[in-house]
């Protein structure tokens, strides 16, 4: 949960950046948005812009930076995307190498202060779920830069720990396997940490904490209302996390083993007590391939421990996992993961995209 400021330092990004700054200028007597001063953010995705919006409110101007439907892994930022960057006052990213290639830009670019989202989550390394049913991977994601020692962040993590714990009503915060920054691992543990945090409802609570303290750092006039809107979407998480667990509570034990496209569900998995045993594409991302011997483990394994389903996603190609499902008998059951849905389609809020995926799941494994 860094604050790093970042001018435009790059001589080329900066002359792209004004090209484009004077092409979009509107026309002298084009009527200007009377809400020009309102607070202007970014999120580097549209899962997480759901989320900042949502304790914004009205206050502050959101936008998307990566589009529904890429992949977060692999978007490239356009020189149009410098631009807006240039122009906001805060830039959310989830951090953990999640945005891969995006995070220098951002960095770079940034007209505003960047705001890294992993300060205060419990974080799992990227092959935790696996390594308990003995399919290790390497993992060769970078370790966020500029690690923040243990500082006052410490307390303040603890206060928003206090504070989810409370409007879940549970005694304790991080599931098995999580490693928190209480524990001496906690900072090793980052340079391996799977960043597809959001998939637990407990850790966008806290993100809803944090969002909460960093508008209201950029915008004190609007504290209150954001405070607000925190304190509402809490209760919201709250009775989301309630909805599935129940829903994941009736599953029979041997019906819990999930096998996935790639590693988006580690989160999920340990939160509601499934069990990851596979993913067809090995490590973190999404750019790597699996061996000829990884994929024929992968159908034995989801032979050996009757998984019905291979779960792929929206944003990346299920080619291989359809080629692994023939082989195997298991069925493919599409999930949203980097990308919330388009307006009006099943997954086109946060909220939504948890409850069609929990759904799914649970469809699937019945």
């Amino acid at each position: 949960m860094r604050h790093v400021r970042n001018g435009l330092r790059s001589v080329g990004a900066a002359l792209v950046a004004l090209t484009l700054l004077a092409a979009l200028v509107p026309p002298a007597g084009m009527p200007v948005s009377a809400q020009a001063n309102r607070l202007r953010v970014v999120a580097s995705f549209s899962i997480l812009a759901d989320v900042v919006g949502q304790i914004a409110g009205d206050a502050a101007e959101v936008e998307t930076l990566i589009p529904l439907g890429a992949n977060p892994h692999a978007y490239e930022p356009s020189a149009r995307d410098v631009v807006r960057l240039s122009e906001a006052d805060a830039v959310f990213v989830v951090g953990l190498n999640f945005e891969e290639r995006l995070l220098d830009v951002v960095r770079e670019a940034s007209g505003g202060t960047v705001y890294e989202l992993w300060g205060c989550l419990p974080v799992r390394p990227v092959m935790a779920g696996l390594d308990e049913h003995g399919d290790e991977a390497e993992h060769a994601e970078e370790a966020p830069s500029e690690i923040e020692p243990a500082s006052t962040l410490d307390a303040l993590c603890a206060e928003h720990e206090a504070a989810v714990r409370t409007a879940f009503g549970l005694d304790a915060l991080a599931p098995p396997g999580a490693v928190t920054r209480a524990d001496a691992a906690y900072f090793d543990t980052l340079a391996e940490a799977d960043p597809h945090a959001w998939t637990d409802p407990l850790n966008v609570a806290l993100w809803t904490l944090m969002i909460r303290d960093m508008l209201s750092a950029e915008d004190p006039a609007n504290a209150a209302v954001y405070a607000a809107n925190a304190e509402a979407y809490l209760a919201e998480l709250a009775a989301l996390h309630a909805e599935i667990a129940a829903q994941m509570a009736a599953l029979p034990a041997e019906r819990r083993f999930i096998v996935t496209n790639h590693l988006a569900f580690n989160y999920l998995a340990a939160r509601y007590g499934l069990a990851l045993v596979g993913v067809v594409i090995p490590g973190g991302g999404t750019s790597s391939e699996p061996s000829v011997q990884e994929v024929l483990a992968l159908i034995e394994t989801i032979r050996s421990y009757g998984v019905p389903a291979i779960f792929t996603e929206t944003t990346v190609s299920e080619s291989l996992a359809q080629q692994i499902a023939d082989e195997s008998g298991a069925a493919l059951v599409r999930l949203y993961t980097g990308s919330l849905s388009e307006p009006g389609g099943p997954a086109d809020t946060y909220l939504a995209y948890m409850r069609f995926n929990a759904a799914q799941i649970v469809a699937a494994l019945q």
